[in-house]
């Protein structure tokens, strides 16, 4: 439903407006850095741990709304400073843009008190309840602003309202479920837990959005919708090691809390296989036909998004590949090594982006790629991760990585020549091609793999058991009647 939203912004809006909306939510998304400082993983790991539910919503419920308006705060003052004293100018659509987005981030912060709740407590579907409400809401508004070709401020409202189903959702079930808030007692534990995840909070924020900001800074809100239509795209197929992680940081939890490191282990290994049988046939379309996915997916007005689409694809897989051994850092209690990661990151990611996207800096001569050289830049840093991100769980849960993960990517070439073949008798052009070339390059992959006796009759029932509607209505309805099922 999120692509959808996409699809309809980038046909009807154009790479302009679009631009203007990625690059102020990305600024406001970088002020909005005070708003966690760790304690939601905090919230996550008392709740997993068997801590009084009461007590940990009561505790997170109040720092969340402090963070908050510290993040009102700051963001005001900043821009305050910005446009009185250093030559800024913050007026209509503009300023506009900004109260809006600065309103969705509250409401979002908000909302977390409810979402993170039920991450913590493994209750799926409540938990992504919040976010199938919010795009109910929100995408039918977008496709009708899009359509009409309304302009940015009414796309901000539609964003506003959704961040209000968010909102009441959440609210609804904690009241549902008799959450009682009292007199919070855990703000010991929840700062000591939080306080090394801080750095992580405030460098992550700034390292997810700077790339945007660099582009808008160096080039325009153009560059930056060419860039953030590939991200955004990827990003909904990233979500699938998003997922991965947030079930798998509190089940490793109480794993590690019962000493049962075996399990995590052979967990690990089986989520980085089943994540590569899923990622890879996508991303090998991508990387084989970038301009011709970004004219299919995006439309073809932004068919230059095809040139950072194929590096963040790359990027993307390595991430997928990575959520899991993360999920383990922070389940056995050790956010300083994921702060330490986080600020190795945006150390390598900050020069690179220096390097890449502007033509020149300080009167240097540089690359001058623009939101290319951005993807550039994003897949070093994911590729540079991935290796000292395996080489930290290794030394500290003993995980190695998963080698018949090779196997993956011995099929994922075989099914690339298949593919590269087939596209000499039969372009990709249109939605139709696009489809059969997915169900194609699945097919010969997951052939591949069978040979190499690496995909077999288990796996098969396995990725059909997720997809059995009748066991998933089954469990929406015993986490709704909250009886256990």
């Amino acid at each position: 439903m999120g692509f959808v939203g996409l699809f309809f912004m980038t046909r009807y809006l154009g790479s302009d407006v679009y631009g203007t909306i990625a690059l102020t939510m990305s600024l406001l998304a970088t002020f909005n850095l005070f708003s966690d400082l760790g304690f939601g993983s905090a919230h996550v790991k008392r709740v997993s741990e068997g801590q009084d539910i009461n007590d940990c919503v009561s505790t997170y419920a109040v720092v969340k709304i402090i963070l908050t308006v510290i993040t009102v705060v700051v963001t005001v003052v900043a821009l305050l400073i910005w446009s009185t004293y250093l030559g800024g100018s913050i007026t209509g659509e503009t300023g506009s843009l900004i109260l809006l987005f600065l309103l969705f981030n509250v409401l979002y912060n908000l909302s977390s008190i409810a979402t993170t709740t039920y991450n913590a407590t493994m209750e799926v579907f409540k938990s992504q309840l919040n976010g199938l409400v919010e795009v109910c809401i929100r995408i039918p508004l977008v496709i009708f602003v899009s359509y009409n070709r309304m302009g940015a401020i009414p796309l901000a409202y539609a964003y506003v309202i959704g961040a209000l189903a968010v909102v009441s959702t959440g609210l609804f079930f904690l009241y549902r479920d008799k959450i009682k808030f009292r007199r919070p007692t855990l703000f010991g534990s929840y700062l000591k837990f939080a306080l090394p995840l801080a750095l992580i909070s405030v460098v992550g924020a700034v390292a997810g959005n700077m790339d945007k900001l660099f582009i808008g800074y160096f080039d325009s809100p153009t560059a930056v919708g060419f860039y953030s239509s590939s991200q955004v795209f990827l990003g909904i197929f990233g979500l699938v090691g998003a997922a991965v992680a947030t079930m798998t940081f509190p089940e490793f939890s109480k794993l590690h809390t019962y000493g049962n490191m075996d399990e995590i282990r052979k967990l690990t290994k089986q989520a980085e296989r089943y994540i590569s049988m899923i990622g890879m046939p996508v991303t090998l379309i991508i990387i084989l036909f970038p301009t011709e996915t970004a004219k299919v997916m995006l439309g073809s007005n932004f068919a230059a998004a095809g040139e950072p689409i194929r590096y963040l694809a790359i990027a993307t897989m390595l991430g997928l590949l990575n959520q899991v051994h993360s999920s383990q850092i922070l389940a056995v209690n050790r956010p300083d090594l994921s702060a330490k990661l986080t600020l190795l990151s945006f150390m390598i990611a900050a020069p690179l982006l220096l390097v890449f996207i502007p033509a020149s800096l300080f009167g240097v001569q540089l690359f001058g790629m623009s939101y290319t050289g951005a993807a550039v830049a994003s897949m070093l840093v994911a590729a540079i991760m991935f290796v000292v991100t395996r080489y930290i769980v290794l030394r500290l849960t003993g995980t190695g990585s998963n080698p018949r993960i090779l196997l993956h990517v011995l099929a994922a070439i075989v099914a690339g020549l298949v593919i590269y073949s087939f596209s000499g008798l039969f372009p990709l052009d249109g939605w139709l091609h696009m489809i059969i070339y997915g169900l194609v390059s699945m097919e010969a992959f997951l052939l591949a793999l069978w040979l190499m006796r690496e995909f077999d009759r288990d796996d098969m029932l396995y990725f059909l058991d997720l997809l059995n509607v009748r066991k998933l209505w089954h469990y929406v309805k015993g986490e709704i009647k909250g009886n256990g099922e």
